[in-house]
């Protein structure tokens, strides 16, 4: 390293280096503090303990007969184990409250979360009490609170995509050849996961019993667990198999490596070095370029003195006066020459054989972009051994489901490798929002190629050294999802893409689990201690499952497959996903909503939304 990482005036650089204008890009978020999110909780359970007073003083009063949760036509078709619906509608009537905009537009996203969900959940149970009725079949009061809230994990996304201040639709050149064996392949392992679980579900009742009992199983129903384990195993299976095949591949073509740095003389050193020495084992030729980015220390400088001693690549210094890692960019594309673009961010060390590995997949023409493994470079904080179980999870076991199918939605800007004409085709980088590394994916898709994760691919990034830079970085992943979804809502649902069709749907539910996961645990902690006796039949066990169970298995499975030294970090990574869900809902608050002026014309609303 150099002296610029002990210059005592570079020192605030260097702790603060991690904000940029990227952080919460400004017209579509905003930098909230972490009182907002505390406030959303606080907000929250007084609302819960209010609810819950009045459910015990109507339960209790005799003066009508209630179900324990917000149901109706519930006769003969069970009982609630847990108030689901009670608690959606707190979480809803909360994130309204707290949303970004004024009173007018929080009372609009209110009604129209309430509205909605009310709606769904009155036409299910009047659906169940006919179909009950009517003998045909009967839908258990649990069964029907689970259907209102998978349809409450959609709503959410929804009410959002449809009033924040978002991205508005991008350049998206349509022409998807994706070949129906990668859907076929999706279709098979759906089924085989359906029909597992409902084998196991049937011919291992008391097994699967127990495992409900221990919170093995649960959660949203023992039957969807299993099935979303059985779905990742088997595509994960063929997506081993893909990789080992596109992998036999001899391609090495001149390459340029993009390094935007934004006040990385701390650390660019060692980026440029590990460029190098990758560089002695691939055989094409490698020119580095690194984008100064409006850095105010000694980037530019370090970066050329290190650049001269280097022996395996040549390099240049591009001065980006403007600030935003996108605009660094499209600017360095402009300047090279060469066909394959290696983005490495500077941070980032890729290990000796890292390009080589990824290379060999664009042997393919139909290969869009290909990533690796981001492994972290040390293992000393909580965050590290975080972050390394979750690099496992993600990047080892997850990604490589989704290469199964070419279902690859993005891959890490960390490193990632791109066609440059193919960059240039749909629109090059986006800037303005979070989220760009994802889009490029995303559009390469929908222009017809599809993107590969390679964990043999290893490279070590740079893991958040205190909570606020952990905080700033996971605020803006989380929220990037809707940006990217604004941006490339064409594809949504498209029947073309296989991200479209399920993988970009699939992460909008799961962004609206993940942020009531912590709400949730507070909600089924004050209705366990304070209002038992009002909630008898209250079991424990679907929540436990909820956060630990099937996931934590696969979790230990994944760990003793990669390293089994790293299982003992498991136990901090469950409470890390914990806080994650606390990001995740900080990233919904940082949104923007328009305000609304109940006074103008609706004609003059949308122009100035416009």
């Amino acid at each position: 390293m150099t002296d610029v990482k002990h210059d005592p005036h570079e020192a605030g650089a260097v702790i603060d280096h991690f904000r940029s204008v990227d952080s919460a890009p400004a017209d579509y978020a905003v930098d909230r503090p972490s009182s907002g999110t505390n406030g959303f909780l606080v907000t929250f359970a007084g609302l819960s303990i209010i609810a819950m007073c009045i459910r015990t003083f109507l339960v209790h009063s005799g003066l009508v007969h209630l179900p324990r949760d917000l149901v109706i036509l519930s006769d003969g078709r069970g009982t609630v184990v847990f108030p689901l619906r009670l608690f959606l509608v707190m979480f809803f009537l909360t994130y309204a409250i707290h949303a970004y905009s004024n009173i007018w537009r929080r009372v609009f996203i209110g009604v129209s979360l309430l509205g909605k969900y009310a709606l769904f959940c009155i036409v299910i149970d009047t659906l169940a009490w006919l179909l009950h009725e009517a003998g045909i079949i009967s839908i258990s009061v649990f069964g029907a609170q689970m259907i209102s809230g998978l349809i409450a994990l959609g709503i959410f996304p929804h009410t959002i995509l449809r009033q924040a201040q978002l991205p508005p639709q991008g350049p998206l050149p349509l022409d998807p050849r994706i070949p129906l064996s990668a859907f076929l392949k999706l279709a098979g392992c759906l089924v085989f996961a359906i029909a597992g679980a409902a084998i196991a579900l049937n011919v291992l009742y008391d097994l699967v019993e127990v495992l409900k009992s221990w919170a093995i199983l649960g959660g949203i129903g023992a039957g969807v667990f299993l099935m979303q384990q059985l779905l990742a195993v088997s595509t994960a299976a063929l997506g081993v198999r893909a990789l080992k095949k596109s992998r036999r591949h001899e391609f090495s073509p001149p390459a340029a490596i993009l390094v935007p740095a934004h006040n990385e003389a701390h650390d660019i050193e060692d980026t440029i070095v590990a460029v190098d020495e990758a560089a002695q084992t691939y055989p094409g030729q490698i020119h580095l370029y690194v984008v100064d980015n409006a850095s105010t220390d000694a980037t530019h400088d370090v970066a050329e003195r290190i650049i001269r001693e280097c022996t395996n690549i040549t390099g240049t210094v591009l001065d980006c006066p403007t600030p935003g890692k996108a605009i660094a960019l499209n600017l360095g594309i402009e300047h090279i020459t060469e066909e394959f673009v290696v983005r490495i961010d500077a941070d980032t060390v890729i290990g000796p054989r890292c390009l080589e590995t990824a290379m060999r997949h664009f042997a393919n023409p139909l290969v869009g972009c290909v990533g690796g493994i981001p492994m972290p470079r040390e293992e000393r904080t909580w965050i590290d051994k975080c972050r390394l179980i979750e690099v496992y999870m993600r990047h080892g076991f997850f990604q490589v489901s989704l290469d199964g199918y070419q279902g690859v939605m993005g891959i890490p800007g960390m490193f990632a490798i791109y066609r440059r004409s193919q960059l240039l085709e749909v629109g090059g980088i986006v800037q303005g929002m979070n989220g760009e590394d994802t889009d490029i994916c995303m559009r390469l898709a929908a222009a017809g190629y599809h993107s590969v994760a390679d964990p043999s691919a290893v490279y070590y990034s740079e893991t958040p050294a205190s909570y606020a830079h952990l905080r700033e970085q996971r605020t803006r992943w989380f929220r990037s999802i809707y940006h990217l979804t604004a941006r490339n809502r064409a594809i949504l649902f498209d029947r073309q893409t296989m991200i479209g069709t399920f993988v970009l749907p699939f992460n909008l539910v799961n962004a609206a689990r993940r942020a009531m996961l912590a709400p949730l645990l507070l909600f089924a902690t004050i209705a366990g201690l304070a209002f038992q006796s009002t909630f008898t039949t209250l079991q424990w066990q679907p929540i436990v499952a909820t956060l630990l169970g099937m996931s934590m298995i696969m979790t230990v499975v994944v760990c003793l497959i990669w390293r089994p030294s790293s299982v003992k970090y498991i136990p901090a990574y469950l409470c890390f996903r914990l806080l994650r869900s606390y990001f995740t809902l900080a990233s919904t608050l940082s949104l923007i909503y328009p305000p609304m002026h109940p006074h103008l014309p609706r004609t003059l609303l949308r122009q100035k939304r416009a």
